[in-house]
C-alpha cells in the first residue's frame, strides 16, 4: 500500500493531509506562515515556509508511512536563491502590486504578451516581480542562480530539483502557451535571464527524491519520489471533479477562482488567463476575483470584533447576522475591490465601497451585503469567460468561503445557476492526490482516482431562488454602475 503525501501551500498556511493509496485520509497537519506586511509590500520569507514544511512532514509520519510526496500551492510569488539553496530575498507574494509600473512601463506590449502566454500583462504575474527585484536588489539578482515560486522552492529543498511544472510556467508570462516552453522573446520583454529560470517539467511528474539531509531532518526515508502536482486552483478544479469541459468550478478562498476546463489554448478574450491544466494536455480558462474571504476577514475584524478572536472568526453568529437581513441587504450596495478589479477588467487601482447607507442600516446589512458584492463580482466573472463556459451544467464550489451555506445560497441566486459543494472542503489536496496517483500509477486515470478519493465524500446543491436571481440581475447592474462611477 502506498500513502501519498499532500502538500497544500496556502497564502498564508500550508496543509500536509496524509492519504492511503485507496484515497483515505489517514492524517493532517496545518502549520500557520503569517504574512510579513512592509508597508505596502506584502511578502513571506524562505525559511517560514520551510520550517512549516519539515514540521509538517516530521509530525505526519506518526499516522503511516510516507512513501511519496506531492506538491500544490499558489502560483505567482518567486524569491532569488543561490546555487547552495539560500533565499537571498524573500518571496514577493501574489497579491503584492509593487511591480505595477514595470507592468504599466511595457503595456505597449500586451497584445504580444496575451498572444505568446495566454495572459495580459498584470503585476500578479512572476515575471514583473522578478524584474522588479532586478532592479531593486541587483547585487542579489546577479548572485542567484535561480528565481523560484514557492512550490517549486520546497521541492528543491526536499529534493535538490532546480524545477518548475508548467501550471506555474503558465502564470509567469514567460511561458509560450503553444509550445510550453519559456519564450525568448518574453524573457528580453521583461529584461530577465533565461539561465537564472528553473527547468520547466510537466504537471504531475516525478521531479525528483526527497535527499539524505531532507530524510535526517524530518525522520522520513530517502529516496522518496516528490510530484510536482501543479497550481492549486488547478488542482482545487480537479479535486472538484473538472475532467471535461461540460463543468465549471468556483473556488473561494482568498479570492475567488472561476475555472473551465479545454482542449487547446484559447485565446479569444483579454479578459481571461488560458493556463495549463492539473492534467496534462488540457487548458483552463480562468477569471478571478482577488479579494473574497480577503473582504470579509477585513469586515470581520473592523466591524465585528466580537466575532473576531485573535483570527478565529465566529462564522456562524456571523453568517447568522447576515440572513437577518433581506434580501438587497437594506439598499446596500457593496463592490468588494480591496485588492483591484481581477480578470473582467484588470483594473489595479480599482478599491472597495459599500454605498447608498442610511441611519436605518445595521452592521447585519453590512454583513449581508458584503456576501452580496462578492458573489456579484463572481458572477460578472462567469459572465466573462466564453459560452461554452458560462452555459456549462454543473457547477461546483470549494475554498473556505463556501463553509458558509448562506453565501452558497446568495452565490446561487445571484448566478442562477444549481451549484453543488462536497462535504470534503480539501479539493486542492485532493487534486494533488490524484496527480501523485496517476503519475505513481496507481490509478490509470484521474476519473479512477477521483472516484477513488471522493467516495466517501457527500455532496449538497443549492438551488436558486428564482424571485431572488430577478432581483439579483438589477443588482449586479447597480455595482457596476458603482464601480464605473468610481473608476471615471
Amino acid at each position: 500500500m502506498t500513502n501519498i503525501l499532500s502538500i497544500d501551500v496556502g497564502t498564508t498556511s500550508i496543509r500536509g493531509i496524509l492519504y492511503d493509496e485507496s484515497g483515505s485520509v489517514l492524517g493532517i497537519k496545518s502549520v500557520l506562515t503569517p504574512l510579513i506586511f512592509v508597508g505596502e509590500y506584502i511578502e513571506q520569507s524562505a525559511e517560514t515556509f520551510r520550517n512549516a514544511l519539515v514540521e509538517i512532514v516530521s509530525d505526519v509520519k506518526k499516522y503511516g508511512s510516507i512513501d511519496a510526496i506531492s506538491v500544490t500551492a499558489f502560483r505567482s510569488a518567486p524569491a532569488l536563491f543561490d546555487e547552495e539553496g539560500n533565499a537571498l530575498s524573500n518571496f514577493i507574494m501574489w497579491q503584492d502590486t509593487r511591480n505595477k509600473e514595470i507592468c504599466e512601463r511595457i503595456a505597449y506590449a500586451n497584445d504580444e504578451v496575451y498572444n505568446t502566454t495566454g495572459a495580459n500583462i498584470n503585476a500578479v504575474f512572476t515575471a514583473s516581480k522578478i524584474t522588479w527585484l532586478k532592479e531593486n536588489m541587483p547585487e542579489a539578482y546577479q548572485k542567484a542562480y535561480k528565481a523560484l515560486v514557492v512550490p517549486d522552492y520546497l521541492i528543491h529543498y526536499m529534493s535538490g530539483a532546480w524545477t518548475s511544472d508548467r501550471t506555474y510556467g503558465s502564470r509567469t508570462s514567460l511561458m509560450n502557451i503553444k509550445t510550453l516552453e519559456w519564450d525568448d522573446k518574453m524573457i528580453e520583454l521583461f529584461a530577465l535571464d533565461k539561465e537564472k529560470l528553473p527547468d520547466l517539467v510537466d504537471v504531475g511528474s516525478v521531479v525528483g527524491y526527497t535527499t539524505e539531509a531532507f530524510a535526517k531532518e524530518t525522520g522520513i526515508q530517502s529516496g522518496i519520489p516528490v510530484i510536482s502536482s501543479g497550481g492549486d486552483q488547478q488542482n482545487g478544479a480537479l479535486g472538484l471533479g473538472e475532467l471535461d469541459s461540460s463543468s465549471l468550478v468556483i473556488n473561494c478562498g482568498t479570492g475567488s477562482f472561476i475555472i473551465s476546463l479545454i482542449d487547446e489554448p484559447y485565446l479569444n478574450n483579454h479578459s481571461m488567463i488560458c493556463n495549463v491544466s492539473a492534467i496534462k494536455d488540457k487548458y483552463t480558462v480562468e477569471s478571478n476575483v482577488l479579494a473574497s474571504a480577503a473582504a470579509l476577514n477585513w469586515l470581520i475584524k473592523e466591524l465585528f470584533p466580537d466575532l473576531w478572536h485573535d483570527g478565529n472568526v465566529d462564522f456562524e453568529t456571523f453568517n447568522q447576522l447576515a440572513a437577518s437581513s433581506p434580501v438587497g441587504a437594506n439598499g446596500i450596495v457593496c463592490v468588494p475591490l480591496f485588492q483591484g478589479c481581477g480578470t473582467r477588467d484588470w483594473n489595479l487601482n480599482a478599491r472597495a465601497s459599500f454605498s447608498n447607507l442610511n441611519l436605518s442600516n445595521t452592521r447585519s446589512d453590512l454583513a449581508r451585503a458584503m456576501f452580496e458584492g462578492i458573489a456579484s463580482e463572481i458572477t460578472k466573472s462567469i459572465q466573462a469567460l466564453p459560452e461554452a463556459s458560462q452555459n456549462a451544467n454543473r457547477v461546483f464550489v470549494g475554498g473556505g468561503l463556501t463553509k458558509s451555506d448562506f453565501f452558497n445560497q446568495v452565490l446561487a441566486d445571484m448566478t442562477g445557476k444549481e451549484l453543488y459543494r462536497y462535504s470534503d472542503a480539501q479539493a486542492t489536496a485532493i487534486g494533488a492526490f490524484m496527480n501523485a496517483a496517476v503519475a505513481l500509477k496507481l490509478y490509470p486515470s484521474y476519473q479512477e482516482a477521483f472516484e477513488a478519493v471522493r467516495k466517501e465524500s457527500e455532496i449538497y446543491s443549492y438551488q436558486p431562488n428564482e424571485e431572488n436571481h430577478t432581483f439579483y440581475q438589477t443588482y449586479n447592474e447597480k455595482t457596476e454602475k458603482v464601480y464605473k462611477v468610481l473608476n471615471d
